[in-house]
């Protein structure tokens, strides 16, 4: 036998024992997944500010959530939008795995978090510092006061009177250690788009290694403000289907014309087999396979010949030890842009070669929207569902064929079928791909 089927005989078997998640479509697991397969879309006109005189006035906002979270007072600081959804998204996600971590040992349970920087209102430190100015918290900072939290000044920016402040991304993972007592490793991915993917595969190769029994892994993001959604425009990545919001996200179809901005939180629990077994956890699914590449190619294009995506799904199958016939269903990537469909599809094809047009593909993102740093982590959840319900989501809005975007996109009605064995793909700005298979536990 030879070494490499040694190790994988020997390499420790990774479960998804529970998950949560906060998206445009509910704010828990069951309300999500309910919407997402009857086909309904969470993109509608932005309220968090005044979009009325930007070109783009739609997003995928979270809805109707409760932000009345019971937090210690030193943490209020620190928490914003999108570390909200994700501690919301960690204790269902605890809940749903039947784990306390208020009542055992939590060295042995880690953390790997897909994040982006988090902006907050400096108008919020002025608030907590009583009568200090935003200039006078600036400069008490700089003269060496060591009582007002660093403001990363390099940072900072001003929208008309609008000041805002980015705390760092490892944030949300270090604030989900302190609240849940969790004091294993805790890891943070900043991989834009592919970030989430990235941490799960982190979180897997923490239990193969050894290093940790149980791993709270997912992702959080909210880049919900006038700066980003000028930045992704400026970019010329955002649909301005502000006519039809819920038409606006439209992957493969021929008249997609760019992604919808959207946020929320997706986190699972993965645990090693034996672990779960002890304690006779329900298990939902298995993590089988993990890859990841760069196109080193363009920091925004995808390549229209899908090279570098088809590196990393390659990668995640050889993980696996799986062939392009165990595959079936693609969650795919899908964002709705000209150039990110046409390259996936072509990656795909690079990959699956003529049974590519017999697996199912098809993207959450017509209904969510693109969730960045937390998309692969939701779409990874809505893959586990997918296994269990034997249902797979829609490709919704999907009505003028692309002839160069020419799979199965699953169009408008969610399927019944078996499907056993998922490959879901994140491939981010910047080139950073990322694929993970997810199997149907046995």
């Amino acid at each position: 036998m030879s070494i490499s089927k040694i190790q994988q005989k020997e390499k420790k078997r990774v479960v998804i024992t529970g998950f949560g998640a906060v998206t445009p479509l509910g704010n828990t697991i069951a309300e999500s997944w309910r919407n997402l397969v009857q086909g309904k879309s969470g993109i509608g006109e932005i309220t968090l500010f005044d979009a009325s005189k930007y070109p783009v006035k739609i997003a995928a906002e979270v809805k109707n959530f409760d932000f009345s979270a019971n937090l210690p007072e030193d943490l209020h600081p620190f928490v914003g939008r999108s570390t909200q959804f994700c501690i919301a998204a960690a204790r269902e996600a605890l809940t749903h795995a039947g784990i306390d971590t208020a009542r055992q040992d939590t060295a042995n349970i880690g953390i790997s978090l897909g994040s982006n920087e988090e902006s907050a209102h400096l108008s919020h430190w002025e608030r907590l510092y009583e009568t200090k100015t935003v200039k006078q918290l600036l400069e008490l900072r700089q003269e060496g006061d060591r009582s007002v939290p660093p403001l990363h000044l390099a940072n900072a920016h001003s929208l008309g009177k609008l000041w805002q402040i980015r705390r760092a991304a490892s944030t949300a993972a270090h604030i989900l250690s302190i609240l849940f007592n969790i004091q294993g490793p805790v890891r943070t991915s900043t991989g834009a788009c592919a970030s989430s993917a990235q941490a799960i595969g982190k979180a897997m190769r923490l239990i193969q290694d050894g290093d940790a029994e149980v791993v709270l892994t997912g992702g959080c993001d909210s880049m919900l403000s006038e700066f980003c959604i000028a930045g992704f425009h400026r970019l010329r990545a955002l649909s301005r289907n502000n006519d039809n919001p819920e038409k606006a996200s439209r992957p493969f179809d021929l008249k997609r014309d760019g992604f919808v901005l959207g946020e929320g939180a997706g986190v699972l629990v993965l645990e090693e087999l034996s672990h779960a077994r002890r304690r006779n956890a329900v298990i939902y699914g298995e993590l089988i396979g993990y890859g990841s590449s760069s196109n080193a190619y363009s920091i925004t294009a995808s390549p229209e010949d899908g090279r570098g995506a088809d590196l990393c799904m390659k990668a995640a199958l050889r993980d696996a030890g799986c062939s392009i016939e165990d595959i079936d269903y693609i969650n795919a990537h899908g964002t709705s842009t000209y150039l990110n469909d046409k390259s996936e599809t072509a990656a795909i094809k690079n990959v699956f070669k003529d049974r590519a047009y017999e697996v199912p593909v098809s993207s959450n993102k017509s209904m969510l929207g693109h969730l960045i740093a937390s998309a692969a982590a939701i779409e990874l959840i809505m893959s586990v569902m997918t296994i269990n319900e034997q249902l797979i989501p829609p490709t919704i809005n999907y009505e003028h064929p692309d002839p160069e975007c020419d799979l199965d996109y699953v169009p408008n009605e969610p399927r019944c079928r078996p499907v056993e064995t998922i490959l879901s793909n994140s491939f981010a700005f910047g080139g950073q791909n990322a694929s993970v298979l997810v199997k149907k536990y046995q």
